[in-house]
């Protein structure tokens, strides 16, 4: 840029009437001056200010084409390309010859989506300059803009004829090739760029992936290997070669090519997580794959062997454990990265989350605790600790934690499964009005939150209140959750307490049908048939509630009744 301002200063200088012969006034001093510190705010990228300055200046330059290209750029990078094209024309006027000017004028007129004036000024410039690579260049992109690949191509042709091989010149005769689908013609420039250019790793690897891309693996591989031999190290190259290998069902060799990879000390483990993260995705892509689970198993605990202080290599591990349900392990590797990374949320809701489905609720509330303190606005920790408390009966505390959660930045589905879970909560604590409005926000907040319309009407249908509200929260429930076994025992409860008992029958009997009706299910079933006058079945239904949780001594007096 500095070369750039020394260049146009010397352009002001040669124009206007013999302004060299005569001793310069005060008005062209300060002129000259702003126009300095125009130069000087474009190359700070204060384009505003370098037009307040650059304006300024022509008013005392007024016959400086130098002055009227450098407004032209100013406009071009401020978007304004009207002026941008007035001030353009006006530096070509005058100075016809000026090879940048013309150029900077194409190039506006090019953005401005003037094609005929765009072609007419390059081919003008190379009438005067007819090897002028610059001009050729921009014609050639300007056609493969336009779509007019050929004909780009034949002026890259050109260019190579004068100038012998050019990346620039080959990169975009291969996009010209790639649009029109010509695969060999584009695979060709890339070879001709890796025999200029064979230490290139990012044409190496574009040559590969174009060859496998076109089903010539053997090509693709001695390519990549080729890449690997001038850096070991790159991990986009490993990345390619390693999904030939997975692409081939070998696993074993792409397993053993990324794991000596990650278990190389030498290397940043922040490269290193980009293949554990490559492998992680191809595993959750074919989670039945065995073969691929185990070396990408082997991978991750290389990468965490050799990187030992490394949290997100731990983090990530956690995450591949419990996908693939090995909890035991997963939380191990979790409460490493815990460790070592204490303000990665997402880490202390995959352990917390693994905690509560094992039931280790004590555990989830202590832990929590432990993260809470990391990370205090996390809504999701907040939930994990307010539920663990729920499902510990301690439904006070359930409460001020899921409140907290509530109040936490969230997405509104989330948000939805806070509120409906917080009416739980309330409704536990017999606190049944306010229960009522954590149910109304949750539905507020998500309107197809299923859980949040059966537990809803499930209370109200408990309490008796409101239940034609209840009727409808609960049918809209079953019909998300047909074969939801607490959805069509919700359902057929609230017929029961609007004792319509063989309605309340039939969708009781369809939840324990499913398979998975919980011993209240089954009490249900008895209270129904009593209502019907079947005491027969009554017991039959209730020694069956009671055998499935002994608990349930009420059972004993109905009974016995």
């Amino acid at each position: 840029m500095k070369y750039l301002i020394g260049l146009l200063f010397g352009v002001l200088l040669t124009t206007g009437s013999s302004a060299l012969a005569q001793i310069q006034t005060e008005d062209e001093l300060s002129g000259k001056s702003m126009y300095i510190q125009g130069l000087e705010a474009f190359e700070n990228e204060e384009y505003e200010k370098a037009e307040e300055l650059i304006l300024e200046a022509k008013n005392y330059l007024s016959e400086s084409t130098g002055v009227d290209y450098a407004l032209a750029d100013v406009y071009f990078r401020l978007d304004n390309l009207p002026s941008a094209a007035l001030y353009g024309k006006m530096a070509v006027d005058g100075d016809p010859q000026n090879k940048w000017y013309r150029l900077k004028l194409a190039q506006i007129y090019r953005s401005a989506g003037q094609n005929d004036a765009t072609l007419r000024e390059l081919n003008t410039l190379l009438d005067m300059y007819p090897e002028d690579f610059d001009a050729l260049f921009m014609l050639a992109d300007t056609y493969k803009d336009y779509g007019e690949f050929v004909r780009s191509n034949q002026i890259l042709d050109d260019i190579l004829k004068l100038r012998g091989g050019d990346i620039s010149v080959l990169l975009m005769k291969f996009r010209n090739y790639e649009a029109l689908a010509a695969p060999d013609s584009a695979i060709a420039q890339l070879e001709e760029i890796r025999e200029l250019d064979p230490d290139n790793l990012e044409m190496l690897n574009m040559l590969g992936q174009y060859y496998a891309n076109y089903g010539n693996e053997n090509e693709a591989k001695e390519v990549l290997s080729n890449a690997l031999e001038r850096n070991a190290r790159d991990p986009q190259s490993l990345i390619n070669l390693a999904s030939l290998y997975l692409d081939e069902q070998k696993w074993d060799s792409a397993g053993t090519l990324l794991s000596n990879f990650v278990s190389d000390p030498l290397i940043q483990p922040e490269q290193k997580m980009n293949i554990a993260r490559f492998l992680y995705s191809r595993a959750q892509q074919n989670p039945q794959n065995v073969q691929l689970r185990i070396e990408t198993e082997g991978v991750l605990d290389a990468f965490t062997g050799t990187d030992q202080d490394y949290g997100p290599a731990f983090s990530l591990s956690g995450e591949f454990y419990a996908q693939m349900d090995q909890p035991e392990r997963a939380l191990e590797l979790l409460e490493k990265a815990n460790k070592l990374l204490p303000e990665d949320e997402i880490a202390w809701r995959q352990r917390l989350q693994l905690l509560l489905g094992q039931q280790e609720y004590e555990r989830v509330i202590e832990i929590g605790r432990q993260a809470h303190e990391s990370v205090p606005e996390d809504a999701f920790i907040q939930f994990f600790v307010g539920s663990a408390y729920m499902l510990s009966d301690q439904n006070e505390s359930a409460e001020e934690w899921l409140e907290n959660a509530a109040r936490a930045p969230a997405r509104r589905p989330f948000k939805s499964i806070i509120y409906s879970t917080l009416g739980d909560v309330r409704g536990n604590l017999g606190k049944h009005e306010q229960s009522d409005e954590a149910y109304e926000l949750a539905l507020r907040y998500d309107a197809e939150n299923d859980n949040a319309m059966n537990n809803y009407a499930y209370n109200l249908s408990v309490r008796g209140e409101n239940l034609e509200k209840a009727k409808e929260l609960a049918l809209k429930a079953v019909e998300v959750g047909p074969d939801n076994a607490a959805y069509l025992d919700t359902v057929g409860w609230v017929y029961f307490k609007l004792e319509d008992y063989e309605r309340a029958r039939r969708y009781i009997k369809a939840s324990i049908d499913t398979g998975g009706a919980s011993a209240e299910v089954y009490e249900h079933l008895g209270d129904v048939y009593e209502k019907l006058g079947n005491m027969e079945e009554a017991r039959k239904w209730w020694q069956q509630a009671l055998e499935n949780d002994p608990e349930r001594i009420h059972l004993k007096d109905k009974l016995n009744g």
